[in-house]
């Protein structure tokens, strides 16, 4: 599934190393900002854009999901999803693809977790995507990075991860704002997180009812 993605390029190894890095974090804020909304909404049928190795899938309410999907253009990515959480959550389905060309409806999420994706694809595309794997009623969680003014990609050593530097780009809140509301969702909530070397989290809480 398009192989020539940087994020085919970058072994998951890479990426958990990177994001983990002391000089990142981002790995444990997403985690916890998973847990947070997952237990304030615990919705039945989610949907997760670009679920790398699973992290935060822990923090599912097992008794309480019926279905949960998890979109990804790394095969690899998904296989170790599916080796770390297959056997626990029996709901899981890991689908291989593009967000940012897929037409296709893979189910009804009334929870779709959106961390880090709008900055590698185009924002109509993936509210397009969106669209067409939703309930009527529907909670929206997107987290976006803000640099204030910092370099895109931190230098943690870790080579690989540099080749996602070409299809990297800063989220226009704006825009974002627009297609949502655009898409039938409200803005219940901003949050941001500070990052170390000055960088932030912003998590954008919208519903459609």
């Amino acid at each position: 599934m398009n192989k020539a993605n940087a994020w085919n390029l970058v072994p998951l190894d890479d990426y958990e190393l990177h994001m983990q890095h002391n000089e990142v974090a981002q790995s444990q804020l997403l985690n916890k900002l998973t847990s947070k909304y997952l237990q304030k909404h615990r919705p039945e049928h989610l949907l997760f854009l670009g679920i790398s190795g699973g992290n935060g899938l822990e923090h599912i309410d097992l008794n309480k999901v019926k279905t949960v999907y998890g979109i990804d253009i790394n095969q690899s990515y998904l296989d170790m999803t599916k080796k770390r959480f297959g056997e626990k959550i029996k709901q899981l389905a890991l689908v291989n693809a593009d967000i940012s060309t897929s037409n296709e409806s893979f189910l009804k999420a009334d929870f779709v977790w959106a961390a880090l994706i709008f900055e590698y694809i185009d924002i109509q595309r993936g509210f397009e995507f969106i669209a067409n794997n939703i309930a009527q009623s529907v909670k929206l969680i997107i987290t976006i990075q803000s640099n204030n003014g910092n370099q895109s990609v931190s230098q943690t050593g870790v080579k690989s991860i540099q080749s996602v530097k070409e299809i990297f780009k800063v989220v226009n809140k704006d825009s974002l704002l627009r297609y949502a509301s655009n898409t039938g969702f409200e803005l219940l909530k901003l949050e941001e997180n500070i990052l170390p070397h000055g960088k932030s989290f912003l998590t954008y809480e919208f519903e459609r009812k």
